[in-house]
């Protein structure tokens, strides 16, 4: 029970600082509407990560209810973020989400008294996924230097180790189906202009892989659209993109990234068991 409250307790947590996250990033523009893509992507990131992350496990400790005037403040974001919405408009959301998750926190808490434990970063077993030891021993590296990037303060390493590794599991859960021609089939599978045959898996790229692990249902529709931020943020790796679209990442980007990876990495290695 003491691990179930600091577990909600700790979700609530993150939710209230990425809310202050957002705040502090939307208010460095001062232009009436929001219209950058890296700011819009930013800010359904911080909406997706509630409902992929947060909110299952805040719903151990409350109910629906309880997170319903939350839901509501989340999925009105995530309707603005698909257009041009004003700043001032996400702005006064972002308040009132920082209230009332300050106050469910302190409802979790009041329920009994908290003790220290936070989620661990160990790396998963990679075993039921592939079934090379050397290639499971190099994924558990990767999963390691994704935290040691983070703890270090390199949000861009950080989060280009994640998309790498993601795409190295969603080619290791490709690659475990003797019989493909589920995959090859995909609507979702990227297909020669030309010929309209699929491509070969060595041309696919992460967003390929993305689509079809969502339409073969590997990964979950809040999973996956979660998964295309973390695709276009690891894509900063090329200097005049980061340039062009302004966008600078932070510590706190890098570990908003982690959880949502941590969060598609165990879908894709469920899907196998």
């Amino acid at each position: 029970m003491f691990g179930t409250m600091n577990e909600a307790a700790a979700a609530l947590d993150s939710a209230i600082e990425e809310a202050e996250r957002l705040r502090r990033f939307l208010n460095k523009d001062k232009s009436r509407q929001v219209r950058a893509k890296g700011e819009r992507d930013q800010i359904k990131a911080t909406a997706l990560a509630w409902f992929n992350n947060h909110k299952p496990v805040a719903n151990q400790r409350l109910s629906d209810a309880d997170l319903s005037e939350v839901d509501t403040a989340y999925s009105e974001i995530l309707s603005w973020s698909a257009r041009n919405s004003t700043r001032s408009l996400y702005l006064s959301a972002a308040k009132t989400l920082v209230k009332l998750l300050v106050n469910l926190r302190s409802e979790v808490v009041a329920q009994r008294p908290k003790r220290g434990g936070t989620t661990s970063d160990s790396s998963p077993p990679f075993a039921s996924l592939i079934a090379d030891a050397q290639m499971q021993q190099i994924l558990a590296r990767r999963w390691e230097e994704c935290v040691v990037c983070i703890k270090a303060n390199a949000p861009l390493a950080a989060t280009v180790m994640m998309g790498g590794l993601l795409e190295a599991l969603l080619l290791a859960r490709v690659n475990r189906e003797v019989d493909k021609s589920a995959i090859i089939k995909a609507k979702a599978a990227p297909k020669d202009r030309k010929s309209g045959k699929t491509l070969q898996l060595k041309d696919w790229t992460l967003a390929d892989y993305i689509d079809v692990a969502h339409e073969l249902r590997w990964i979950s529709m809040a999973a996956r659209d979660v998964s295309v931020v973390l695709r276009d943020y690891r894509n900063y790796v090329h200097p005049y993109k980061e340039l062009s679209h302004r966008v600078t990442l932070s510590a706190g980007d890098a570990s908003l990234f982690w959880e949502i990876n941590k969060s598609l990495s165990r879908q894709v290695l469920d899907s196998v068991r």
